[in-house]
């Protein structure tokens, strides 16, 4: 196996959202759309009862209410995976790179939008959020070059519950000849069992 060192990793989080707190416990399904609880449907129902008033504001609170019922159901998905130019990244803003191709030793920033996330509400008000991190380089052939398990933990808390945040990954290897590789990233819910894989292909020229 060729000798692979990973030199950098860095993990950049951002959120920005707005909404209020979610339920804690489970519902019963609502009626006519599977999957949707009934506290769904009630929410939904204020939601175009407001908008038909023209009351932006509360029917806004709905959508997020909404969001926040969503988010509690889904698994954790990674949108969005893409290389970019630095680590300087916000959420939706950042420098896509051009090309896949990168010379030996260049730093590799993975730029990917986390969904489905736990948020928990702590004592103080705030929500809780953290993720850990598995990644793996592999060749062509499917051989695995090299990795390291939960290379990364980061815990943020936020007075808002937020639904908007982008993690930027820096990676610099060295010890890659000339070739294509695929990068593995296994990211994990620190708040829940969940967990998400992304794959990325790239290029050492």
């Amino acid at each position: 196996m060729r000798k692979l060192w990973v030199i950098g990793l860095i993990l950049i989080f951002v959120w920005a959202a707005c909404g209020k707190k979610a339920e804690e416990k489970p519902e019963e399904p609502g009626p006519g759309l599977p999957g949707v609880t009934a506290g769904m449907m009630s929410t939904l129902t204020q939601f175009g009862s407001s908008l038909e008033k023209k009351d932006f504001a509360a029917a806004y609170s709905s959508l997020r209410a909404m969001v926040q019922d969503f988010w509690g159901m889904s698994p954790l998905f990674l949108r969005n995976v893409r290389f970019v130019k630095n680590d300087g990244n916000t959420f939706g803003i950042y420098e896509p790179r051009e090309t896949e191709e990168y010379a030996p030793g260049e730093v590799i920033y993975l730029y990917m939008e986390p969904t489905g996330y736990t948020l928990k509400q702590n004592g103080q008000g705030k929500y809780d959020i953290g993720f850990a991190a598995d990644m793996s380089i592999e060749d062509e052939k499917g051989e695995i070059l090299g990795g390291q398990k939960d290379f990364g933990q980061m815990a943020f808390s936020s007075w808002n519950f937020s639904t908007e945040m982008c993690l930027t990954l820096t990676y610099t290897f060295s010890g890659l000849e000339k070739g294509r590789y695929k990068i593995v990233t296994t990211v994990r819910d620190v708040g829940s069992d969940k967990t998400a894989t992304c794959e990325k292909w790239f290029s050492i020229i």
